[in-house]
């Protein structure tokens, strides 16, 4: 679903003619989701995650009897991780060059995975669109399957 930002420079248009760009989102025969993240997606295995990225994700471990974690904090800070696999911590990118606010925090995050010597893959959209390489991507995981 294309954000209000992603089209910027049409915001009076969107504005002038549907009043919001919910109301746009809305005539154009799509549901609105004007929180990021409010709609939570539920994995197969019932883990609860914020997109649908992350259900694909989370499906394909789950489909490759691979025993995985959701929302694993980084050693003692705030920050969590999409998933963990043993002790590799595996994070969807899904908003990087999106957002300027996320663009930071995805900074500190692989700062904190540097000074540690963490483990880390890292996805980002084209590994799960418009076709999946999740299985060349995450191949060094069916190690960790159960």
């Amino acid at each position: 679903m294309p954000t209000k930002r992603d089209f910027y420079s049409y915001n009076s248009a969107f504005r002038r003619i549907f009043a919001s760009w919910n109301i746009a989102i809305k005539e154009a025969g799509f549901s609105p989701n004007p929180v990021l993240f409010a709609k939570k997606y539920i994995a197969n295995d019932g883990h609860k995650c914020d997109s649908f990225a992350e259900k694909i994700i989370d499906d394909w471990l789950f489909v490759k009897n691979i025993l995985h974690e959701r929302n694993v904090r980084y050693l003692n800070t705030r920050y969590t991780a999409d998933f963990k696999i043993g002790d590799i911590f595996v994070e969807f990118f899904g908003l990087h060059g999106q957002l300027k606010r996320y663009d930071v925090l995805m900074k500190r995050k692989l700062k904190l995975i540097k000074q540690n010597k963490l483990k880390l893959i890292s996805l980002f959209p084209d590994d799960l669109f418009p076709k999946s390489k999740l299985d060349v991507v995450l191949k060094r995981l069916n190690s960790k399957s159960k």
